[in-house]
């Protein structure tokens, strides 16, 4: 133990040096146990290439992804927590989900935005037509008592006005449809359902249609699973806009228990889709009994009222050769008749 004067001349303990000893011994163990944890997922990484190999999917980093997280489900608690544990220092933001998530609800908030400008425009358009007809029945009017010079120099700055405002009338009438146009494409190429916070159907489709031509190259096996809240449950809440957050909150929360290389989408009505990559329908079964478990634990209260949601669900495994509106199709009509 060392010692030290402190400021009122008393002599105390110095800690320091055995602090720093202590610091040191864990920061030594801290690195044994990374290292530890590094072997693990090493060999594991190795272990998930040699399965891929052996079921003849190419280990591309898109297929080695799906194929990592599909086989850490199996692994010991231990073991999964521990390479879970090193994957988690990797930070989620820079995940190809959450960056176009990011981007397309960016881009909304500035088409809100754009549309408020474009009111905007249409109003001062409206405004520049009731101007251009003010001044021409002010000029009728003075035209019936003015003097030569009057009429002529009136005329003349009227022409000159009348003629500025219809030139630039025409101008925003042209800027006007114009972002309108471009407005209405980006819609259309949007991917992101800004109602639920998950991707929207069309993203779905193009996405599910990428899967169906890899199948036809490759053996292996993807499922959808169609989800919605019971209709029951919804039925007991009066405002449609509580039965939205009921919606959107179990759909984030499956979205939060989804491997990333799962996707998510509305589909239409408050009904979601669920694309498991390199999933059967076993597999996709025990995908769904843990999301029913996990959303059992979510709790409303509404009005006063506790609401505890229900879901309800149907897995489709697809087959290559199925088209997109049949795999669709018959998940929908499988959820709602069910």
């Amino acid at each position: 133990m060392q010692y030290k004067v402190d400021g009122r001349g008393e002599i105390v303990a110095d800690m320091t040096m055995e602090k720093d000893l202590e610091e040191t011994v864990i920061e030594r163990e801290e690195k044994v146990r990374n290292s530890k944890k590094l072997q693990q997922i090493n060999l594991f990484s190795k272990q998930v290439v040699d399965k891929m190999v052996k079921e003849g999917v190419p280990p591309s980093p898109s297929n080695f992804l799906v194929y990592f997280e599909k086989y850490l489900e199996e692994k010991a608690p231990a073991q999964k927590d521990a390479i879970q544990s090193v994957l988690e220092l990797e930070s989620s933001e820079d995940t190809q989900r959450e960056y176009l998530y990011k981007i397309d609800a960016y881009l909304k908030q500035n088409d809100e935005k754009t549309k408020t400008l474009l009111n905007n425009v249409n109003t001062l358009y409206s405004k520049a037509s009731k101007i251009i007809n003010y001044i021409k029945v002010k000029g009728l009017e003075l035209a019936k008592n003015p003097t030569k010079s009057s009429i002529t120099t009136f005329d003349t700055k009227i022409s000159q006005a009348l003629s500025s405002l219809e030139k630039q009338q025409k101008e925003i009438k042209d800027d006007y449809l114009s972002i309108a146009t471009l407005m209405k494409n980006f819609s259309k190429e949007s991917i992101f359902d800004k109602k639920y916070e998950v991707y929207n159907k069309k993203y779905f489709f193009d996405m599910l249609s990428s899967e169906l031509e890899n199948m036809k190259n490759f053996t292996y096996k993807n499922s959808v699973i169609a989800f919605c809240v019971k209709k029951k449950v919804l039925n007991d809440v009066k405002l449609q806009s509580d039965r939205d957050i009921i919606s959107r909150t179990i759909a984030k929360m499956i979205l939060e228990r989804s491997r990333r290389s799962d996707i998510l989408s509305h589909y239409e009505d408050g009904v979601f889709l669920l694309m498991l990559k390199h999933t059967d329908f076993s597999q996709a079964q025990k995908a769904v009994d843990s999301i029913k478990n996990y959303v059992s634990f979510a709790n409303f209260i509404i009005d006063g009222k506790q609401i505890q949601p229900k879901i309800d669900t149907f897995i489709t495994e697809i087959k290559e050769e199925q088209s997109i509106d049949e795999i669709v199709g018959s998940s929908i009509e499988g959820l709602l008749n069910g």
